[in-house]
């Protein structure tokens, strides 16, 4: 009987033992298969737009060194707000960890994204803010500096008679809104000297059309801004076009190889170039971060510079003007 018993009880110890070890298999197993999902979507993926183009590469460079499954969902157009809506349903849908967001409108995105967080999905946002506060944390460049940049350095510039031009890209998006002000900020009572702004949609041959618009317009304008990579560029072509590169102080966003050409040829007087690898790194970076639990700041500030063609130059500069993708 007693060497039943132990017989009994050695068997039981191993039946659990087993198990407990195929338990410990089961779980590792799926915690492995499990990788971190997230789904990020921009504004729009635009081969020919050297921000968004660097931005996603830096997403994805953070995505490899991570371990995280990233699928991008991108409209054409920055403008196209109802893809963007449609995008997030079908992210929520897949139901991944977290969901990085670039939204294209201040406000028309923002019950979309709502659903994000109604769904226990963590929502980051990248580049740009909504008008309510529903994100965990948001990447982006500090967009009121760095309108706040370009406005010093033309009230450091100003010529006789001031008369200001603006072309920007998305009127609702947060990052138009957020540089005028920073825009109006830097130039302090000379912003009274702003005439006119037109909006391009975030479309090269818009800003370009309209830029040549404005300036049929206000004939006198002498200092022009453009506030994204698409205005910029269309603005600065428009400019050229019309030999006015002499008689015009301009400003541009970003820093495309076509920028940076106008820039060079002294089209522009001076741009403000953004840190969009940076951007798209930190915000993958940040949030695999906060799916472990960290405590992190509210904004994440990947930072911006005004670059001019007397420091354009410098190592330094040239790390932001070119950044090394690769």
């Amino acid at each position: 009987m007693k060497n039943n018993g132990k017989y009994i009880v050695g068997l039981i110890i191993l039946i659990l033992v087993l198990v407990l070890g195929a338990g410990i298999i089961i779980v590792n197993r799926s915690s492995t298969a499990r990788r971190i999902q997230v789904v990020y979507i921009p504004k729009a993926r635009d081969d020919a737009n050297d921000f968004w183009t660097s931005l996603l590469k830096g997403a994805q460079m953070a995505a490899n060194e991570y371990d995280v499954d990233l699928t991008i969902l991108a409209p054409d157009s920055e403008q196209d707000f109802e893809a963007q809506v449609r995008y997030i349903d079908e992210a929520i849908a897949m139901n991944p960890n977290a969901i990085l967001l670039s939204p294209s409108s201040k406000s028309e995105i923002t019950e979309a994204a709502n659903r994000i967080v109604v769904a226990g999905i963590r929502l980051v946002l990248i580049d740009s803010e909504l008008d309510q506060n529903l994100q965990s944390i948001v990447v982006e460049t500090d967009n009121v500096a760095a309108g706040r940049k370009m406005g010093e350095f033309i009230l450091a510039h100003l010529p006789e008679n001031p008369v200001i031009g603006v072309v920007s890209h998305v009127k609702s998006s947060s990052t138009a809104l957020e540089r005028y002000q920073g825009l109006c900020e830097g130039l302090g009572d000379e912003k009274e000297h702003i005439v006119g702004t037109v909006y391009c949609d975030s479309n090269y041959e818009k800003a370009y059309n309209r830029t040549k618009t404005l300036l049929e317009e206000h004939p006198d304008i002498n200092i022009l801004v453009g506030l994204n990579e698409y205005s910029a560029i269309g603005a600065g072509k428009a400019v050229r076009d019309l030999g006015l590169s002499d008689s015009i102080l301009m400003v541009g966003f970003d820093s495309s190889i076509e920028e940076v050409q106008m820039l060079e040829e002294g089209v522009f007087n001076a741009i403000v170039v953004q840190k969009p690898f940076n951007m798209g790194y930190l915000g993958v970076e940040n949030t695999v971060l906060l799916l472990r639990g960290e405590i992190l700041p509210e904004m994440v500030d990947s930072g911006s510079e005004l670059i001019t063609k007397e420091n354009m130059y410098t190592d330094e500069n040239q790390k932001f003007l070119f950044p090394f993708l690769d």
